[in-house]
């Protein structure tokens, strides 16, 4: 089995966010004391149960974390106009992240509002690039909370679909398996870059992928995989861990 920083299988959802949500928010803020002072930690998250079920889940606790000194991204979002309710940023916010007194929120362009006189996904990935590369330069995010999709997709990296040297960090998506059909998204060297990836995912429908990733199958077969390394923290129901032996 492939050997992960830390394992932990909880019996129902509700328990599976309380136990990430409070140790995730406890490593954030030790990442924070840790940092040099005035700096940020680069934070991103993935939409889905992220967005919908833990960061909401999290608003009583949202004060005990000095958002002044973080940056959040999100690893993809869904290319498609403001406020469409296909967005993952405006999911994040609406959730969370409007309560976070203090935080630096990037997003990334929509497709009626991309950058100036831009209008294509390719023009609109190019300027959030350019966006990357002022932040962020050569680096990656400090620490990740990322979810999963059936088939071991994570960011907008789907099966069949990851270049494992790709070479820019942000990608262009056409012809998503899932739609919406095009996306921008991060790419699979950033993440494997990532000081830390926290992973969590429920149900059984995830068990399959799961089971495969964790016995060692190709990134390119199961995307989830190129992530999964001794710096990664996974947490699972039980339904989800089930074909991880």
């Amino acid at each position: 089995m492939v050997a992960v920083h830390r394992l932990e299988v909880l019996p129902t959802v509700e328990e599976l966010n309380a136990a990430v949500g409070r140790a995730f928010l406890a490593r954030l803020t030790a990442l924070i004391n840790e940092a040099d002072a005035g700096s940020r930690v680069n934070l991103a998250i993935s939409g889905g149960a992220i967005t919908t079920s833990l960061l909401p889940s999290l608003l009583p606790f949202v004060g005990e974390v000095d958002w002044s000194r973080v940056r959040v991204w999100l690893v993809d979002e869904r290319y498609v106009p403001a406020g469409d309710e296909d967005r993952n940023d405006d999911q994040a916010w609406e959730g969370f992240f409007h309560a976070a007194s203090g935080v630096e929120f990037v997003r990334m362009p929509t497709s009626d509002e991309s950058a100036p006189g831009a209008g294509s996904l390719d023009e609109a990935t190019t300027a959030f690039a350019a966006t990357w590369r002022d932040l962020m330069g050569e680096c990656s995010f400090d620490i990740a909370l990322i979810g999963m999709g059936p088939d071991g997709h994570i960011c907008s990296l789907f099966p069949g679909r990851v270049d494992m040297d790709e070479a820019s960090p942000i990608l262009a998506i056409r012809n998503s398996p899932k739609p919406p059909p095009e996306r921008i998204t991060v790419s699979m060297p950033v993440m494997r870059a990532c000081g830390e990836v926290w992973l969590t995912t429920a149900g059984s429908a995830k068990a399959d992928a799961l089971g495969r990733a964790f016995a060692g199958a190709s990134p390119l077969e199961i995307p989830v995989a190129g992530i999964l390394s001794s710096s990664t923290h996974v947490y699972l129901d039980e339904a989800a861990a089930a074909r991880i032996s």
